[in-house]
């Protein structure tokens, strides 16, 4: 018969149980492998297999009995390290999806808005399309490689123990965040300067032929010229979204 003991038991815990747990948390928000279509057996599985594959290499972690209140503290520091790993990129997902809700608010499309399954929001089509082409970016450049790349260096970074500095990742996600705005806007501006001089062009023409009927010609004018744009300038906006994916990355690699 087999007999574990308390140690052989809260030694297994320290050396698999808390790097799982902050893989997991990565794994549960980051873009693509925390999709709300994937089944969560498939994200715990994925998250017990990088833990396996990954262990060997971890550092020694302290032994704490998971029933203790260190213990909850750790699964607390872990789980907070993990989410904020998966939020770096999926902070640039988000302005990417920002600017195309301004494009899309643009052109009237808001209008025609639905709710997204991913996420569970409304959404317009120019958002979701904006997504779409960030996902393929995404796995352009092998960003779902390094992701699990990322959350294993962590441990070199921030390793498994309550005395690290916690708030290090913290201020890179600050840092991270206050581009938001500024990559979303990056990548709406030419759509929303070309559809505002398309609509003081149109106010110009309301005003010169009072009689021209401004609703019924203005959104079908909005949506080709929108549409015309976005045709030609989305080839130039991959640039400026892989840099965004690729500075997000390195949020999570840089020591």
């Amino acid at each position: 018969m087999v007999s574990i003991s308390t140690a052989q038991f809260d030694f297994w815990i320290a050396q698999f149980f808390w790097p799982m747990v902050r893989i997991l948390a990565m794994i549960a928000v980051a873009p693509m492998l925390g999709n709300r279509s994937i089944p969560i057996r498939v994200k715990v599985a994925l998250a017990i297999l990088v833990t396996i594959v990954a262990a060997p290499s971890l550092p020694p972690a302290p032994v704490t009995a998971i029933d203790s209140y260190p213990g909850f503290l750790q699964i607390a520091r872990e789980i907070l390290i993990g989410v904020s790993l998966g939020f770096a990129v999926r902070v640039v997902f988000a302005a990417v999806e920002m600017a195309g809700e301004l494009v899309g608010l643009q052109m009237g499309l808001s209008f025609a808005g639905y709710i997204d399954p991913t996420s569970g929001g409304a959404a317009n089509v120019i958002s979701r399309y904006f997504g779409t082409i960030a996902v393929l970016l995404f796995l352009s450049i092998n960003g779902h490689l390094l992701l699990i790349y990322g959350v294993i260096e962590s441990f070199q970074t921030i390793p498994i123990t309550l005395d690290g500095d916690v708030l290090l990742q913290g201020k890179r996600l600050l840092a991270l965040g206050a581009e938001l705005f500024r990559i979303a806007l990056t990548i709406a501006l030419p759509f929303v300067i070309l559809l505002l001089m398309v609509n003081l062009a149109m106010g110009v023409m309301s005003r010169v032929a009072p009689q021209l009927n401004i609703f019924a010609v203005g959104f079908p004018v909005t949506l080709t010229v929108g549409m015309t744009a976005l045709l030609l300038i989305l080839p130039y906006l991959a640039n400026p979204m892989t840099a965004a994916l690729e500075k997000s990355i390195a949020v999570m690699l840089v020591r």
